[in-house]
C-alpha cells in the first residue's frame, strides 16, 4: 500500500469519525429536545390531572380507541375520578365501574341515569338533571357531554357529578315559602274582593297596579287583566277621572284626601266617599304610590236628608209645645229655643238671637235671682259645662227656684249637642204633697183600727194594709212590699188551714165569695173564728176586713 492511498484512508477515517461524532452529538441534542418536551407534556398532564382533582365536581368518564392510530385499545375504557369516589364513598375508589356507581342511586334513578348515558353515547346528547343518593338524603347535579379534539376526533363521553344537597335543600325550603306566599297571597286576593267597596292601589306614576272585583263590577269591564292593561278609572257622572286627580293630590300633599263624588251604576246615580292614601314605595322616600277606595254613603246621604227634614218637624214640633225647650251644641251655643223657654226664663229675643254659650245663658238666670243658690258659682258652671261631649243618656233634676218654683230638667243627648227641656212642676209637688198627707192620714186611721183591714186596687194588686192585718196572719214588710195580688194573700193564709182536705177548692170559694161582696167566716187551726167582711168599692178596689168573734 502507498503512502498516498494510507493517507488518503486516514483522512477518510477522520471524516468519517468527526461525522459520526456530529451525527452523535445531533442526536443527543434531538434526544434531549424529546425528553424535554415529553417532561413538559408529563408535568402538563399532570397539572391537568391536578386540576381536574382539585375541583368540586366528580366526573365518570368513558375514552374511546384513538381513530387516527391503529390503537390496540378496542374497548371503550371508563375511568372514574378521585374526586367522585370519594362524594359517592365507593368501595373500589377510582377502580369503581359505572354499574358500582348506578347502585348509589334508587332504582328509578338510576335507569334515567343509564338512558342518559346511553343517548350521549349513541347520539351525543348532552343533559342535566337532580339525582338523590340512595340512604344518604343527599343530592346530586348530574350532567354529561361528550369531548373532541381539534381535528374533531372523539375523545370520550364524561359524564360530572356536582353535590348540590345544600342548594337543593335551599330550594325546597324557597319553594314552600313560595307556596307559603302563594298561599297568602291568594287568602289576601280572598279578602279584598270580599270587600263590599271598591278598591285599587297605583305606582308611583299613578297607575293602576292592583284592582279588587268591586272595582271590577262598578267599572263595568269584564275582568282584572283588562281593567288593568287598559288603567280603567272610575269616572264621576261627569266623566271626570276625579280617582286620578285625587291620587296626585295625596302624592303631593303626602296627606290622605277624599272627596264626595257621585257615579252612574246599573242606570242608577250613587252617592260614594273617594279616599285616596298615599304609601312609599319600597325604602324610597320619593316614590309615592297611593291606595284608594269608595265608600258608598248614598243610604246615608238619604238618612241624612230626612233626618233634616225630621229634625226641623220635630224643632217645629217643640216649638209650639208648653214644655221649655232649648238645645245647645257641642260648642256650648245655643243651638234652637221655643217660646216657652224664653218666657220661663224671661229672657230677652235679642239676647236669644245671639246665640249665647251655655255659660252665658247661665249668667244671664243668675243675675236675674233665677238659679238655685249655689255656695260656688264657678265650680257649678264648671260642672254644668263638663255634661257636653260626656252626656250618654237623659239625665233627670230638680231645680228649686229662689222665688219658691220647682222646675224638673231633663238633659238628653243630641246629635247636635244636648237638649234641655224645663217643667214647672211646683203646682204637681204640691198635690203630690198633699195626696202624700192624706194617704199617710188614710194609714194612721187603718193602723188605729181593731179589727184587721186590707185593700186592693182594681188590679187586684195590694194597696193598704194596717199592723192590726200582719199580726193577725203573722205577715212581714218583706211579703208586702212587692204589692203581692190578692190570690197570692190569700195562699199565704195556707198555713193556718191545715185541716182543709182540699186546699184549692178551699181558696177558690173565698175568692169568690170575695169577688161578689159576699160576708163568710172562717175557722183557723187555733181556733180563732174570723168574720171576712169584703167591701167593692165603685172603681173595682176591693176592701177585706176580718173581725175576731
Amino acid at each position: 500500500m502507498n503512502t498516498d492511498l494510507l493517507q488518503y484512508i486516514i483522512a477518510a477515517g477522520a471524516v468519517l469519525i468527526v461525522l459520526l461524532v456530529a451525527a452523535i452529538a445531533s442526536l443527543q441534542i434531538k434526544i434531549y429536545k424529546y425528553r424535554r418536551k415529553v417532561y413538559f407534556i408529563k408535568r402538563d398532564r399532570e397539572r391537568c390531572n391536578e386540576l381536574l382533582y382539585s375541583t368540586k365536581d366528580g366526573y365518570f368518564c368513558f375514552i374511546y380507541p384513538d381513530q387516527k392510530v391503529k390503537d390496540p385499545q378496542k374497548n371503550i375504557v371508563e375511568k372514574c375520578s378521585r374526586r367522585l369516589s370519594v362524594m359517592l364513598n365507593l368501595k373500589s375508589g377510582t377502580a369503581s365501574s359505572f354499574a358500582d356507581v348506578m347502585d348509589c342511586l334508587h332504582k328509578d334513578e338510576a335507569n334515567r341515569l343509564k338512558k342518559y348515558v346511553s343517548m350521549l353515547q349513541q347520539e351525543g346528547r348532552s343533559f342535566e338533571d337532580i339525582l338523590e343518593i340512595k340512604g344518604a338524603d343527599r343530592y346530586m347535579c348530574v350532567y354529561g357531554n361528550r369531548v373532541h379534539g381539534v381535528d374533531n376526533d372523539l375523545y370520550c363521553d364524561v359524564v360530572w357529578f356536582r353535590d348540590v344537597t345544600a342548594q337543593k335543600t335551599k330550594i325546597n325550603e324557597l319553594d314552600k315559602e313560595r307556596s307559603a306566599v302563594e298561599k297568602l297571597l291568594t287568602q289576601y286576593e280572598i279578602m279584598v274582593d270580599g270587600v263590599n267597596y271598591p278598591l285599587w292601589i297605583r305606582d308611583e306614576k299613578l297607575q293602576l297596579l292592583q284592582v279588587n272585583k268591586k272595582y271590577v263590577e262598578l267599572s263595568g269591564w269584564k275582568n282584572k287583566a283588562e281593567v288593568l292593561s287598559k288603567n280603567i278609572e272610575l269616572n264621576n257622572n261627569k266623566g271626570e277621572a276625579v280617582g286620578k286627580i285625587l291620587a296626585a293630590a295625596a302624592q303631593k300633599s303626602k296627606k290622605q284626601q277624599k272627596k264626595n263624588i257621585k257615579l252612574v251604576n246599573t242606570g242608577e246615580l250613587y252617592n260614594f266617599e273617594m279616599h285616596e292614601n298615599p304609601y312609599f314605595i319600597g325604602d324610597s322616600l320619593d316614590k309615592i304610590g297611593t291606595v284608594g277606595y269608595l265608600v258608598d254613603n248614598t243610604d246615608y246621604e238619604k238618612a241624612k236628608r230626612n233626618f233634616k227634614i225630621n229634625q226641623n218637624t220635630h224643632l217645629e214640633i217643640l216649638g209650639v209645645l208648653g214644655t221649655a225647650f232649648a238645645i245647645f251644641d257641642d260648642k256650648t251655643n245655643l243651638y234652637f229655643y221655643n217660646t216657652a223657654f224664653k218666657n220661663l226664663w224671661e229672657l230677652e229675643a235679642d239676647f236669644l238671637e245671639k246665640t249665647p254659650s251655655y255659660a252665658q245663658f247661665l249668667e244671664v238666670i243668675r243675675e236675674q235671682r233665677m238659679l238655685p243658690p249655689v255656695p260656688d258659682f264657678k265650680i257649678y258652671k264648671d260642672e254644668e259645662l263638663s255634661i257636653f261631649g260626656s252626656l250618654w243618656e237623659t239625665k233627670e233634676d230638680l231645680l228649686h227656684l229662689p222665688d219658691g218654683r220647682t222646675i224638673r230638667r231633663f238633659r238628653t243627648p243630641h246629635p247636635n249637642g244636648v237638649i234641655f227641656a224645663f217643667e214647672d212642676v211646683s203646682d204637681r209637688l204640691s198635690t203630690m204633697r198633699r195626696l202624700n198627707d192624706l194617704v199617710s192620714m188614710q194609714q194612721s186611721i187603718l193602723d188605729n183600727l181593731n179589727d184587721s183591714v186590707i185593700i186592693f186596687g182594681a188590679n187586684q194588686r195590694l194597696k193598704f194594709y194596717n199592723r192590726a192585718y200582719l199580726k193577725l196572719w203573722g205577715m212581714d214588710y218583706d211579703r208586702m212590699k212587692d204589692e203581692p195580688k190578692l190570690d197570692e194573700i190569700i195562699s199565704y193564709q195556707k198555713l193556718f188551714f191545715s185541716n182543709v182536705d182540699n186546699w184549692d177548692n178551699f181558696k177558690n170559694s173565698m175568692l169568690t165569695n170575695i169577688m161578689q161582696g159576699r160576708k163568710f167566716n172562717l175557722v183557723r187551726d187555733d181556733d180563732v173564728n174570723l168574720k171576712v167582711s169584703p167591701l167593692i168599692f165603685y172603681d173595682g178596689s176591693i176592701m177585706l176586713t176580718y173581725s175576731v168573734e
